[in-house]
């Protein structure tokens, strides 16, 4: 977190909010906090600010009247604003309904004590998000590579920016806490680069699917269709949680032909694969031919070279 991010925490005044909003400032080290209970709240100008949390314990007429107020005077029209509440799902819904009515960009998921942890990529998301975070910027295109005629979508850019880098993880995490995602299963090599880290972040095992003639334990293999000629991967047998929730995964998904082989070759020793996921895809190359009835999700699309 930049130390020139400026936060605002408005709460109902209540100890278990109060307790959670500092556990918030806590994760956001280095921003520039500015906590208030809202009974407090006078109707004095309050920091411009790139984020807003409101926090309430639960529902009470009172406290969700002065947060009203509040939302009335600080004018956060557009303005990223989570909601929080320690334990009332109550609570967090008539806040996001308030929210809602006065125009705020409402980018979080409902947070609980439980979720402080994702507090500090869950902002730095928002504040990209509410200054249009453009991932099409940090993708490089390259005329003629491998041969004539074709534009190549190098990812390589989206590696050496570290805030790009943070934007695609953020928003893999975000797609995804909620799914029941069990593993996550990554294609050689790129795709290692992105789900190792959301492995990490998402506290699941990760899966290598690795060319011919890498891997040294007991192992699968499935053979695809190249340009000219054939490709193998493989995967060792005891990686493969069989009966789990694993989603496939990797940085670009142009024909599809290794990931076909590689959903093939996961659910038919047990894996149970809801969706595949890329950060770039390429749907003139037409993959969803060969991906035809498996749920594709990418962070960006291309429609042309």
């Amino acid at each position: 977190m930049e130390s020139r991010k400026n936060v605002l925490i408005v709460t109902d005044g209540v100890e278990a909010t109060q307790k959670m909003a500092a556990g918030i400032a806590k994760a956001l080290k280095g921003a520039k906090i500015v906590s208030i209970a809202a009974p407090d709240f006078g109707g004095q100008d309050i920091l411009p600010a790139e984020v807003y949390f409101l926090g309430c314990e639960k529902p009470n007429p009172a406290s969700f009247a002065y947060l009203s107020e509040v939302l009335r005077h600080i004018n956060l029209a557009g303005r990223p604003c989570g909601v929080f509440s320690p334990q009332s799902e109550e609570a967090i819904a008539y806040l996001s309904d308030m929210a809602h009515d006065s125009d705020v960009a409402l980018y979080a998921k409902p947070l609980f004590e439980k979720d402080i942890e994702r507090v500090k990529s869950w902002t730095d998301q928002v504040i990209h998000k509410g200054q249009g975070f453009n991932l099409d910027d940090y993708i490089g295109k390259v005329p003629d590579f491998p041969k004539p005629g074709i534009l190549f979508y190098d990812i390589t850019t989206i590696l050496t920016s570290p805030e790009a880098f943070d934007h695609c993880l953020n928003s893999m995490v975000e797609l995804y806490e909620d799914q029941g995602i069990e593993a996550v299963a990554a294609i050689e090599a790129r795709g290692f680069l992105f789900a190792a880290p959301f492995a990490d972040r998402m506290g699941i095992p990760l899966v290598l699917i690795r060319k011919k003639g890498k891997l040294p334990g007991k192992k699968l293999s499935a053979r695809y269709d190249l340009e000219y000629g054939e490709g193998e991967i493989e995967v060792h047998v005891d990686d493969i949680p069989s009966g789990k929730r694993v989603l496939l995964m990797d940085d670009i998904i142009a024909t599809g032909g290794t990931l076909r082989a590689t959903h093939d070759l996961l659910t038919g020793a047990g894996a149970i694969v809801p969706e595949i996921f890329g950060i770039v895809g390429l749907p003139f190359l037409n993959y969803e031919k060969k991906l035809h009835g498996i749920p594709i999700r990418t962070l960006i699309q291309y429609h042309g070279e």
